[in-house]
């Protein structure tokens, strides 16, 4: 007793200070918002998903040394429909004409042999596919200008662009969000003045969300950098995850201000809320710091700010909501109005009477949500999640699958040098025939019989026949060669037998004509240099300082059991040649995904029920009653994610280990306030049935609130951005967070009815007020 009272007096002593100090909180969170401002467009936004995997996977390290020594050129694919393929021919043309784009590939029946399966390739069903390559990176200005003159040109045409060179992820989701930011606000003010006593209060709560909000997205500068995952989310997931911390406490404040002045209610207010929110935020925070543990590293990013942001959510309503309610008191008064919230004890009623209906059909279900979930076809890939709005990026992946077939680029990164090496494994990748193209500097074609490749190495004679050059003047160029690198010994063997690679001896060409030790005439010059400019091109993208790359293209899907399986063929074709390999690509990465999210899947799922199940061990202090807020939660979440085995449909594997981890930490506060209501009530009533009615009744309010908004919210952001991976969360969660109420409303009152003497049996103080019960007996019979 002695130690509640030190307890109770303290939480009032901080609740004045803080009431009495408000003018400086007030200034303190005003630099705050200033500081955040300045801070929000100094935040990195990471776009691309494969920077989060772990450092040890292939598919990262092989990125890592792909983006320090080669340059990627920008590339589309352009399907042009209802063209003739004389006028797709002629369209080829001018694409190629345009400054930026270096090459456009498309069936030419007067250049290229004549074969009708190539021709398919490229036009059929009154459709052109281009595949168009830039002369430079993706993001540089002659890659924008030259797509920017590509689509001038083919907007007079049935179109669909197929490239990431002009794709803005940012710019479309900033705009997304700012419509699903306003529906949101819009559906919390109807959600607000709903449930609202006073309507000054909901100025308040908009006042307390937003500056959290400002705070929370400023802050994300302490980290350098976030995903745009984190971006997007962060502030509409803060706000419906932290909306019952304002709730509770301004309804705290309106029920001690029936008795209290402003002043007082609002400290007495302050120093029960600031236990009950903390302890009630415990439960969520468990669930990011879960996603924290996750080798992905986005679970890292998105749990810690979304940790962050309850962190915040909870200073703002403990430092800066008592000043605001101190500010607008009188407001506060002159808009109090009848409650709007209808009573529902007649559902009550019907929990109660069915619930030994209810809960085999419950334990039922389950049982058959925990086995299907567990068959949920998970994928990794980006560009494959359904979704109900989709971009122009994935609606022309879309359109171009129709008709043709999407490869998927992939590379295969070696140690440079060896080129005989090279030869053999893209010789046996060719011969694969789930591979398409393979491409790399030992098996470039200089010869239009397939003769010679670029880097094999010729006799003056040999060099001559291929450069259509006069011998002579190729012999010269050979004795020049031998001299520059103090090859004499060229000079005492027959020069006919000296051999000098093709790529070696156009660098040397090209530097001895730059240097004006050889001179040429006009056009040799101008094909020297588109020769020399061809093979840089080449060597940009195929050869860095220490090591090689090797693209191929991939049929098939870009994910799967078979396609993993292919990867796996590869990877150990090139390891018979080299003890260093590095296979890259969207297959790899999916690949890599897919084995970190069965070590994720479990750590989540264990910390998350761990960490809540101890939480509210240490709350309610019973055994048995963790065990029936859990089970409800996670049946929540089994059933969530048996929807897609059911609907024959995909489950984006990021969505599962976010919403998850989400859904058991946000929601489980729901069965919470029934609970902690129940407790209390049964204590007061001698009917336990009429407790659970009346906690179900007085729970409906908080439940409604922050239930409705979260469900919003989430479907909100489900269907109306075109970002496959917000989406897919948005949707998965607004599902998710549905089940968990409609369980926590029907089930939860059930289970804790008939669990009750569960409940009493296993409860942590049993034993000591025995014990203490045993000793006032004892004491009695003495006297």
């Amino acid at each position: 007793m002695e130690e509640k009272k030190t307890s109770e007096n303290f939480m009032v002593k901080l609740a004045s200070f803080i009431v009495n100090k408000r003018k400086a909180f007030i200034a303190l969170f005003a630099l705050a918002c200033i500081y955040s401002a300045i801070s929000i467009p100094k935040v990195d936004v990471i776009d691309d998903l494969t920077e989060y995997l772990p450092e040890s996977t292939e598919t990262r390290q092989g990125l890592d040394i792909m983006n320090e020594e080669f340059t990627t050129f920008g590339s589309a694919k352009v399907l042009v429909s209802n063209i003739t393929y004389d006028k797709a021919l002629a369209l080829s043309k001018e694409l190629e004409s345009i400054a930026g784009i270096s090459a456009v590939s498309f069936y030419d029946e007067d250049s290229d042999i004549d074969d009708s399966d190539e021709r398919g390739d490229y036009y059929r069903d009154a459709s052109a596919l281009y595949t168009i390559t830039l002369e430079e990176e993706e993001d540089t200005f002659v890659s924008q200008e030259a797509m920017v003159q590509m689509r001038g040109i083919l907007s007079e045409y049935s179109s669909y662009v197929y490239s990431t060179v002009d794709k803005d992820d940012a710019a479309s989701l900033k705009e997304d969000m700012r419509v699903i930011v306003v529906i949101v606000i819009f559906i919390i003010l109807v959600v607000l003045i709903f449930t609202s006593k006073t309507y000054m209060e909901i100025v308040i709560f908009l006042v307390v969300f937003g500056v959290a909000a400002l705070l929370n997205m400023g802050t994300n500068y302490w980290f350098g950098e976030i995903s745009f995952v984190t971006n997007a989310v962060g502030a509409v997931l803060q706000l419906a995850l932290a909306i019952d911390y304002a709730i509770i406490f301004f309804h705290r404040f309106m029920e001690e201000h029936e008795t209290e002045d402003t002043t007082q209610a609002t400290i007495i207010a302050l120093s029960k809320a600031i236990p009950e929110i903390s302890s009630s935020s415990l439960t969520t925070v468990s669930g990011m710091v879960a996603l924290m543990f996750m080798q992905f590293g986005i679970g890292m990013d998105l749990g810690s700010v979304l940790t962050k942001a309850i962190i915040i959510s909870l200073l703002t309503v403990f430092l800066l909501m008592p000043a605001l309610i101190m500010m607008f008191s009188k407001a506060i008064d002159r808009t109090v109005h009848k409650n709007f919230v209808p009573a529902i004890r007649f559902w009550g009623k019907a929990v109660v009477k069915l619930r030994f209906v209810g809960i085999p059909i419950f334990l039922a279900i389950v049982a058959a949500a925990c086995v299907l979930s567990g068959k949920c076809p998970y994928i990794y890939d980006v560009n494959s999640i359904e979704s109900s709005k989709k971009n122009e990026f994935l609606a022309s992946k879309e359109r171009i699958q129709e008709t043709f077939e999407v490869t998927n680029t992939m590379a295969v990164v070696v140690p440079k040098g060896d080129y005989d090496k090279e030869g053999k494994i893209l010789k046996r990748l060719e011969a694969m025939e789930e591979v398409d193209t393979a491409l790399g500097l030992a098996n470039v074609e200089v010869s239009d019989d397939g003769k010679y490749i670029l880097v094999d190495k010729l006799s003056p004679r040999e060099f001559s026949e291929v450069a259509e050059v006069d011998l002579d003047l190729v012999r010269l160029l050979y004795q020049f060669y031998a001299l520059e690198n103090e090859q004499y010994s060229a000079f005492m063997k027959n020069l006919e037998d000296y051999r000098i690679s093709i790529i070696d001896m156009i660098d040397f060409i090209y530097e001895q004509k730059e240097k004006g030790g050889i001179e040429f005439d006009d056009e040799l010059s101008e094909e020297i240099d588109d020769l020399y400019q061809a093979v840089c091109d080449a060597r940009k993208q195929l050869e860095g300082e220490t090591y090689d790359r090797l693209v191929f293209t991939l049929k098939g899907p870009v994910e799967g059991e078979e396609t993993f399986a292919v990867v796996d063929r590869i990877r150990n074709l090139a390891q018979e040649y080299y003890d260093e390999v590095y296979v890259v690509g969207d297959a790899t990465s999916n690949q890599d995904l897919s084995s970190s999210f069965q070590r994720d899947n479990v750590i989540i799922s264990v910390l998350t029920a761990l960490f809540v199940g101890v939480i509210l061990l240490f709350t309610f202090q019973s055994a048995g009653l963790p065990f029936l807020l859990v089970l409800t939660i996670q049946g929540s979440i089994w059933i969530n994610f048996s929807f897609p085995y059911l609907t024959s449909s995909t489950m984006y594997f990021l969505s599962y280990l976010v919403v998850s981890s989400i859904q058991m930490g946000a929601t489980i506060d729901y069965a919470i306030v029934i609970t902690s209501r129940y407790l209390s009530l049964r204590k007061e009533m001698d009917n336990r049935k009429e407790a659970v009615i009346e906690a179900l009744n007085q729970s409906f309010p908080t439940i409604i609130t922050s239930g409705t908004i979260l469900t919003s919210a989430g479907f909100v952001i489900g269907y109306l951005t075109n970002n496959a991976v917000i989406a897919s969360l948005g949707k998965v969660l607004g599902r998710g967070t549905l089940i968990s109420i409609i369980l926590v409303m029907t089930v939860l009152p059930q289970l804790l009815l008939i669990g009750d003497k569960l409940i009493d049996k296993t409860e942590l103080t049993r034993a000591s007020k025995s014990e203490q019960e045993k000793e006032e007996h004892s004491d009695e019979k003495k006297k």
